[in-house]
């Protein structure tokens, strides 16, 4: 996991040169909470949020996309904060890394031959197979591994084009978490499928026990953060209870709760555009 880009810089204020305190939203929606907070974030001379915080959301890496279990968002969280406070990381985080400068610089223009996984997989093949390293294992010198595997890669796509020195970009890509300054705060969802739930495997208490552990802020939204957004219009009075809670799969990708918030937007979206037309 990193750092969404456009919030990854410190902020100083310049009358006290203080750093401002990071609030790191993690969260296990990628869709519908990005788009929120990031619509705070605009917006947060009009809310009024001091400027000496600074909201930080937390987007996935590319072998992370997809993930959507809470307490695995928590293990990786962790397992992220930690590698950016010893500065060891591991060679799946490092593989991460050059993925996303990959998408920043759009150094491939992904398609059917070139797609993300293309290039994920040709990375994962030459650490395992070329080199000889497990995702896993820890990396000794990111400098030394860095132009090992970019040159590799330039050699499996028979090209020069891919920047050799990246090390300085990849050791700088962690999150910038302060422990005694700032917070990490996890947000997810209550619904029934958001957590394991046996005599075994509570992972809804491992969560709760673990964050209290870390001092993170553990956020739940019941049953889902669709639902809460439902909660700001009137229409939330006229919904299925029963589907509400159960928030089933209503077509192949939203389900109950995220299908009639896009209905209260489209209804929003129509009104403005009859007012224009006014």
């Amino acid at each position: 996991m990193r750092e969404s880009r456009i919030f990854s810089e410190r902020t100083r204020i310049s009358e006290t040169d203080r750093t401002v305190k990071k609030y790191f939203l993690v969260y296990e929606g990628s869709d519908t909470e990005q788009i929120y907070f990031n619509a705070v974030n605009d917006a947060r001379v009009k809310i009024g949020i001091n400027p000496l915080i600074e909201l930080i959301p937390i987007v996935r890496s590319h072998s992370e996309e997809g993930w959507s279990n809470p307490k695995k968002i928590l293990v990786r969280i962790i397992k992220d904060v930690e590698e950016s406070k010893t500065g060891l990381i591991s060679y799946e985080s490092m593989l991460n890394r050059i993925m996303d400068y990959f998408n920043e610089e759009k150094f491939f223009a992904f398609g059917k031959e070139k797609s993300a996984k293309t290039i994920w997989d040709l990375l994962v093949f030459i650490c395992e197979i070329k080199i000889g390293k497990s995702m896993n294992e820890a990396v000794d010198d990111v400098e030394t591994e860095c132009t090992k595997i970019i040159s590799q890669l330039n050699e499996e796509l028979k090209t020069e084009n891919i920047i050799l020195d990246i090390s300085e970009v990849i050791k700088n890509g962690g999150i910038t978490y302060a422990e005694d300054l700032d917070k990490i705060c996890l947000i997810v969802d209550r619904d029934r499928e958001s957590f394991i739930s046996t005599p075994q495997n509570n992972q809804y208490m491992y969560v709760l026990s673990k964050c209290k552990e870390k001092k993170f802020g553990f956020y739940v939204t019941n049953p889902c953060f669709e639902f809460w957004l439902l909660l700001h219009f009137d229409k939330v009075f006229t919904l299925d209870q029963s589907k509400v809670l159960l928030n089933h799969k209503v077509t192949s990708k939203r389900r109950y709760a995220e299908d009639e918030l896009k209905k209260c937007f489209q209804t929003i979206k129509r009104h403005a555009m009859m007012l224009n037309l006014l």
